[in-house]
């Protein structure tokens, strides 16, 4: 699983709902990766939206295609490592997003995001569609 590209929430929700650019680069990889904790947002974010039912069958339907690995102890070193240096550089950023990024640093993925803050996460690779 190194060198592949994982996709954020705020990717994967823009592929949900069908933008264009990011439809096709992402079916264009030859897998399309999601962190564990961007499957929990997605969820939720069915589950807390207007459509739940409809929602949650859908992003199930996406998530099952998708290749999504366990977090385990290695994970958590990760996290421990990145949240501890973005405390020291005073660049705090979202709690799930230190898990996001721990998990793309362990496996070596680079982050298909639109969140800004994920560029103060050292050694990750952060790209935009």
């Amino acid at each position: 699983m190194h060198g592949e590209i994982a996709l954020d929430s705020t990717t994967a929700i823009r592929y949900l709902n069908g933008d264009q650019i990011v439809v096709e680069k992402a079916l264009a990889l030859p897998t399309v990766v999601l962190p564990l904790v961007v499957v929990g947002e997605l969820l939720f974010g069915a589950e807390n939206s207007l459509r739940p039912l409809e929602n949650h069958i859908r992003y199930l339907q996406f998530i099952d295609v998708c290749t999504v690995i366990p977090m385990g102890r290695q994970t958590a070193v990760f996290y421990t490592q990145t949240r501890s240096i973005l405390k020291r550089k005073g660049r705090p950023i979202p709690d799930n997003d230190i898990w996001i990024a721990a998990q793309c640093l362990e496996h070596n993925w680079g982050i298909v995001t639109d969140d800004q803050h994920f560029v103060y996460v050292d050694g990750l690779i952060v790209e935009r569609w």
